[in-house]
């Protein structure tokens, strides 16, 4: 557990449902580099499970200290769920590269 920084907090009080201050990110993969010749879902999820240790940042939460007294602090969150944040999202037909 570990205090948050000033500038964290910033982002956490900025944040509201005009202002999301998260960050998306997108994956595009290449059949045709995979070693058997697709890429599954379920492989990159237990690749990322793999390396989770290695990826602190992306397990912890936040905890508010009592009455607002102080910024808050990061905790790890014993609830993560690496499945939660990695979705799978296909295009519909006739979705393609264009």
């Amino acid at each position: 557990m570990y205090q948050i920084s000033p500038q964290d907090n910033l982002f956490l009080h900025m944040e509201s449902s005009n202002t999301p201050m998260h960050v998306g990110l997108l994956c595009i993969y290449d059949q045709k580099t995979a070693k058997t010749g697709q890429v599954r879902f379920k492989e990159i999820i237990r690749t990322f499970k793999a390396r989770l240790h290695k990826l602190t940042p992306l397990r912890l939460r936040t905890v508010k200290v009592p009455f607002n007294l102080d910024y808050p602090y990061w905790i790890e969150d014993p609830d993560f769920d690496i499945e939660y944040h990695l979705r799978h999202i296909s295009l519909p037909k006739p979705g393609d590269w264009r």
